[in-house]
């Protein structure tokens, strides 16, 4: 079962004005130090992430047209926040026909 095809099937017949793709990402704020020694002349360097900070994520939903939702948050995304977001910020937003894609 070659299931691309399939999905390809299903979708072959909507507008491509109507789809509506989410995305989400995190952004940690702190993840470089701000301090550093290193021997006279010579740049410090550290391979080690250095999380410190707080993390904003962005979550969003867009068109061909246009930036259909978006929503930012301090901390990380839960099921909570995405309800949220898809009922306050991407439902009444959306137009007749709209697919979200996923």
């Amino acid at each position: 079962m070659n299931l691309r095809l399939d999905y390809w099937e299903k979708v072959k017949h909507i507008e491509p004005e109507n789809l509506v793709f989410l995305d989400e990402t995190g952004v940690l704020l702190g993840l470089m130090r701000t301090h550093a020694r290193s021997q006279m002349g010579t740049r410090a360097y550290s391979l080690n992430p250095f999380y410190r900070g707080s993390k904003v994520t962005v979550i969003g939903a867009i068109s061909i047209k246009k930036v259909v939702a978006l929503m930012t948050m301090n901390g990380s995304m839960d099921g909570i926040a995405f309800e949220l977001f898809v009922e306050k910020f991407l439902v009444p937003n959306l137009w007749s026909g709209a697919v979200d894609v996923n």
